[in-house]
């Protein structure tokens, strides 16, 4: 498996999120990923904007939604 970079010292709920988009194949939309997750809309939206200002994602919008894809470089 990858080895897991710049999650180290992050808030367990936010490394829960990177795992999850790192396991769906590094991109996921973001209804998929709330799914998977025990969190509400409001929750996963702030959290992904704070993963976002980490540089650790990017955001697409499609559609009504977002394409969440990690950022490994």
């Amino acid at each position: 498996p990858p080895v897991p970079i710049k999650v180290v010292g992050l808030p367990k709920d936010l490394s829960e999120i990177v795992e999850k988009i790192r396991e769906a194949g590094g991109r996921i939309n973001q209804l998929e990923l709330r799914q998977k997750l025990p969190y509400s809309e409001a929750k996963v939206s702030l959290m992904l904007a704070d993963l976002e200002s980490r540089g650790l994602i990017r955001k697409i919008k499609k559609g009504r939604g977002n394409i969440i894809i990690l950022r490994e470089d």
